[in-house]
Protein backbone atom coordinates (compact mmCIF):
# COMPACT_ATOMS: atom_id res chain seq x y z
CA UNK A 1 0.00 0.00 0.00
CA UNK A 2 1.50 3.60 -1.17
CA UNK A 3 1.02 6.64 1.37
CA UNK A 4 2.75 8.99 -0.99
CA UNK A 5 -0.81 10.86 -1.13
CA UNK A 6 0.06 13.38 1.87
CA UNK A 7 4.15 13.42 0.89
CA UNK A 8 4.38 16.80 -0.57
CA UNK A 9 3.16 18.13 2.78
CA UNK A 10 1.87 16.87 6.17
CA UNK A 11 0.60 19.96 7.29
CA UNK A 12 -1.88 20.22 4.08
CA UNK A 13 -3.06 16.66 5.71
CA UNK A 14 -3.24 17.85 9.12
CA UNK A 15 -5.61 20.51 8.13
CA UNK A 16 -7.78 17.89 5.74
CA UNK A 17 -8.45 15.98 8.28
CA UNK A 18 -9.00 18.89 10.82
CA UNK A 19 -11.92 20.24 7.99
CA UNK A 20 -13.31 16.12 8.01
CA UNK A 21 -13.37 15.79 11.64
CA UNK A 22 -15.42 19.54 11.70
CA UNK A 23 -17.43 18.25 9.27
CA UNK A 24 -18.30 14.93 10.68
CA UNK A 25 -19.08 16.55 14.02
CA UNK A 26 -21.12 19.32 13.13
CA UNK A 27 -23.34 16.50 11.32
CA UNK A 28 -23.19 14.47 14.30
CA UNK A 29 -23.91 16.98 16.68
CA UNK A 30 -27.50 18.53 14.66
CA UNK A 31 -28.60 15.26 13.85
CA UNK A 32 -28.69 13.90 16.60
CA UNK A 33 -30.08 17.32 18.30
CA UNK A 34 -33.04 16.92 15.24
CA UNK A 35 -33.36 13.70 16.51
CA UNK A 36 -33.79 14.51 19.99
CA UNK A 37 -35.91 17.15 19.70
CA UNK A 38 -37.91 18.40 22.39
CA UNK A 39 -36.55 15.67 25.02
CA UNK A 40 -33.33 16.25 24.37
CA UNK A 41 -32.94 17.52 27.94
CA UNK A 42 -33.71 14.39 29.63
CA UNK A 43 -31.42 12.28 27.25
CA UNK A 44 -27.89 10.79 27.31
CA UNK A 45 -27.23 11.34 24.11
CA UNK A 46 -27.37 15.72 24.77
CA UNK A 47 -24.21 16.11 26.36
CA UNK A 48 -22.20 14.03 23.97
CA UNK A 49 -23.97 16.20 21.07
CA UNK A 50 -23.14 19.61 22.83
CA UNK A 51 -19.53 18.77 22.64
CA UNK A 52 -19.26 17.24 18.84
CA UNK A 53 -20.71 20.79 18.29
CA UNK A 54 -17.90 22.76 20.06
CA UNK A 55 -14.88 20.54 19.16
CA UNK A 56 -16.48 20.82 15.41
CA UNK A 57 -16.64 24.46 16.23
CA UNK A 58 -12.85 24.58 17.14
CA UNK A 59 -11.81 22.49 14.18
CA UNK A 60 -13.21 24.86 11.98
CA UNK A 61 -10.63 27.81 12.02
CA UNK A 62 -7.98 25.24 13.00
CA UNK A 63 -8.33 23.87 9.16
CA UNK A 64 -8.79 27.28 7.53
CA UNK A 65 -5.78 28.24 9.39
CA UNK A 66 -3.42 24.74 8.47
CA UNK A 67 -4.87 25.17 5.24
CA UNK A 68 -3.61 28.28 4.72
CA UNK A 69 -0.11 27.83 6.56
CA UNK A 70 0.24 24.72 4.40
CA UNK A 71 -0.54 26.83 1.01
CA UNK A 72 2.51 29.50 2.00
CA UNK A 73 4.71 26.86 3.33
CA UNK A 74 4.84 24.28 0.69
CA UNK A 75 5.46 24.33 -2.96
CA UNK A 76 2.52 21.85 -3.76
CA UNK A 77 0.49 20.99 -0.64
CA UNK A 78 -1.88 19.49 -2.94
CA UNK A 79 -5.86 19.44 -3.70
CA UNK A 80 -6.05 18.46 0.24
CA UNK A 81 -5.09 22.09 1.38
CA UNK A 82 -7.57 23.80 -0.38
CA UNK A 83 -10.25 21.21 0.04
CA UNK A 84 -9.79 21.64 3.95
CA UNK A 85 -10.23 25.72 3.98
CA UNK A 86 -13.54 25.09 2.03
CA UNK A 87 -14.71 22.45 4.68
CA UNK A 88 -13.67 24.21 7.69
CA UNK A 89 -15.14 27.29 6.24
CA UNK A 90 -18.49 25.78 5.50
CA UNK A 91 -18.14 24.12 9.21
CA UNK A 92 -17.74 27.75 10.12
CA UNK A 93 -20.69 28.70 8.80
CA UNK A 94 -22.54 26.38 9.46
CA UNK A 95 -21.55 27.04 13.84
CA UNK A 96 -22.40 30.94 12.99
CA UNK A 97 -25.98 30.07 11.45
CA UNK A 98 -26.62 27.50 14.00
CA UNK A 99 -25.35 29.49 17.16
CA UNK A 100 -27.53 32.67 15.54
CA UNK A 101 -30.58 30.81 15.35
CA UNK A 102 -29.96 29.29 18.96
CA UNK A 103 -29.64 32.95 20.15
CA UNK A 104 -32.85 34.02 18.15
CA UNK A 105 -35.00 31.35 19.57
CA UNK A 106 -33.85 31.67 23.24
CA UNK A 107 -34.34 35.60 23.20
CA UNK A 108 -38.19 36.85 23.84
CA UNK A 109 -39.04 39.91 22.68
Amino acid sequence: MSTTLFEPSKLAAASFGLGIGGLVGILVALLTGSTLGAGAQSSPLAPGAGVAFWVAALMAPAAIVTGVIAKMRAAQPGWWSTLAILLGALVLVVVLVTLVYILAITTKS
